[in-house]
C-alpha cells in the first residue's frame, strides 16, 4: 500500500480530465453532429456504475458540450430509454431528472455541462442490458444486471469470510455450500402449506404435516425469459398424519397424501390498488389418498381453482390473505367413500391476518351437506426470545371438522394441539 503525493494527484486529475474530454470526442464520432429531435447539440453519457444490482436503478449524467456559441440546454424532466437485454424484447422505461432540472456546473477545466437521471431496472431485465437513448443523439451503453444472493447463500459467504483458514476450505464452510454444488435444482422448491409438528389435547390426536412445491421451468433461463407464463407450472406435495402418541407404541392412526400438479400466476395487478398489493390464481389437479388398501382404503381426485388476495401495509409489515378455494370431484372411490363430498364439501375459504415478524392468526372455513367445519390457528415466531438463534413458530391450533382424516371422514374432530411450525 501507498498514498498519492499531491503531485501524483494533479498528474492523475489532469489525466482524468484529459480522458473526459476524449470520452466526448469519441462519443460525438460515433453519435455524429445531427440535432436530435428534443435537443439539438452534443451530449456524452457518464455512468456512475455500470454493474446494477437485480431490481437496482440506474444512474448517469447527460453531459453537454460547452463552446462559445451554444447556449446550455434546458434539460428535460424525463427521457425516454429503450432497453434491450441480452434474451428478451426490448422494452421501454422512463428516466427521471434527479434535481430541480438547473444543470451541475462541471470543473472549470472541462468544457461541458451535466444532469443526472435515474430509472429502475423491471424484474424481467437481467443480465446485459444495452440502454439508448430516444430523444437525445447519444451513443449507447451498457449496463449489467446482477441478481442479488439469496439468503441462505449471504449466511454462507459470511461464514465462509468467517473461517480463520484461507484457500479454498474457506469457500466451502459448510456441508451445504458442497452439496448444492451437485443441486442446482434445489432453488426451485419452496414452502407449500404450512409444516408443524402438533401435540393434541387428547394425545390421541396430534398430527404432524410437510408441504412443499417444485417449479418446474428455471426463471433464469433464456426460455422462460422469451416465455414468462411458463415459470407458473408446480408440482406440489403435501403430508398430514395423524399420530396416536397416547399407545404405548405410538402408531400413526392415518396418514393423507395430496400430490399435485398446478399453475400459479404472477402477480395480475398492474399496480396496487390501495393496500391491495396483489391477486394471484392458482388452478390444478390433485390426489387425496391415505395410501392403504382393502376396507381402510380412502382416495379421490380433485380439479381445483384456488384465487389469493393480499393485502398489505408496508409501514408497519401488517398484512392480511384471503384465499378462497372451489373444488370438483372426479374419479372419487364409490366403493370406500361414496358420500365424501357430503363431509368434505366443495369449497372453503382460508385467512391469515398478522405482522411480518410476529404474531399471525388464520381462520378456515368449509361448508359440506354433512356440517360445517372451522379451524384456527395462531403462531408466534421464537427468534425473539431466543436471542434471533432458533428460527420456529409456536403454533396453536383449534379444529373442529368434519373429514379432517379420510380413514374416518364421517367423524367430527374437536380438539387443542399445540407445538412448533417451520412454516405457518
Amino acid at each position: 500500500m501507498y498514498s498519492k503525493t499531491p503531485t501524483q494527484l494533479s498528474t492523475h486529475q489532469s489525466l482524468y480530465s484529459v480522458l473526459q474530454v476524449w470520452a466526448f470526442a469519441v462519443s460525438l464520432l460515433i453519435c455524429g453532429l445531427q440535432p436530435s429531435s428534443l435537443m439539438a447539440g452534443k451530449y456524452a453519457v457518464i455512468l456512475e456504475d455500470d454493474i446494477i444490482e437485480f431490481n437496482g436503478e440506474v444512474s448517469f449524467e447527460l453531459a453537454f458540450l460547452q463552446n462559445d456559441s451554444a447556449d446550455i440546454p434546458q434539460f428535460p424532466a424525463t427521457l425516454r430509454c429503450l432497453l434491450q437485454p441480452q434474451n428478451g424484447k426490448e422494452i421501454e422505461v422512463t428516466a427521471r431528472r434527479e434535481d430541480g432540472g438547473a444543470p451541475s456546473t462541471a470543473p472549470r477545466d472541462t468544457p461541458f455541462v451535466k444532469q443526472k437521471y435515474r430509472f429502475r431496472l423491471t424484474p424481467e431485465l437481467q443480465g446485459t442490458i444495452i440502454v439508448r437513448l430516444v430523444e437525445v443523439k447519444v451513443a449507447r451503453f451498457v449496463v449489467e444486471s446482477m441478481v442479488a444472493r439469496s439468503p441462505a447463500e449471504e449466511r454462507v459467504a459470511a461464514a465462509a469470510q468467517s473461517e480463520s483458514y484461507t484457500g479454498s476450505k474457506a469457500d466451502y464452510a459448510d456441508l451445504d455450500s458442497l452439496f448444492s454444488l451437485y443441486q442446482p435444482y434445489l432453488k426451485n422448491i419452496s414452502a407449500y402449506e404450512p409444516m408443524y409438528f402438533l401435540v393434541g389435547s387428547d394425545p390421541e390426536n396430534s398430527k404432524f404435516q410437510i408441504s412443499f412445491k417444485y417449479r418446474f421451468i428455471n426463471p433464469d433461463s433464456s426460455f422462460a425469459k422469451n416465455f414468462p407464463w411458463v415459470t407458473g407450472f408446480h408440482f406440489g406435495y403435501t403430508q398430514t398424519s395423524f399420530w396416536d402418541l397416547s399407545s404405548d407404541s405410538a402408531p400413526f392412526a392415518d396418514t393423507s397424501y395430496r400430490p399435485e400438479l398446478f399453475y400459479l400466476t404472477k402477480n395480475l395487478l398492474d399496480s396496487d390498488i390501495g393496500p391491495l398489493k396483489g391477486v394471484f390464481l392458482q388452478g390444478g389437479v390433485q390426489h387425496h389418498s391415505n395410501g392403504r388398501g382393502g376396507e381402510f382404503s380412502r382416495s379421490s381426485n380433485y380439479v381445483y381453482a384456488w384465487p389469493s388476495f393480499i393485502f398489505f401495509n408496508e409501514d408497519n409489515q401488517f398484512g392480511l390473505g384471503i384465499f378462497p378455494k372451489f373444488w370438483a370431484y372426479m374419479n372419487n372411490d364409490d366403493t370406500t367413500n361414496p358420500d365424501l363430498m357430503d363431509y368434505q364439501g366443495y369449497f372453503e375459504i382460508d385467512a391469515k391476518a398478522g405482522f411480518a415478524d410476529s404474531v399471525v392468526l388464520g381462520a378456515k372455513y368449509r361448508y359440506a351437506s354433512e356440517g360445517h367445519s372451522y379451524e384456527l390457528d395462531l403462531s408466534y415466531p421464537l427468534h425473539s426470545f431466543f436471542n434471533n438463534a432458533l428460527d420456529l413458530y409456536l403454533y396453536l391450533q383449534y379444529s373442529d371438522l368434519l373429514a379432517e382424516s379420510l380413514l374416518n371422514y364421517s367423524d367430527r374432530t374437536q380438539v387443542f394441539r399445540l407445538g412448533l411450525a417451520i412454516v405457518r
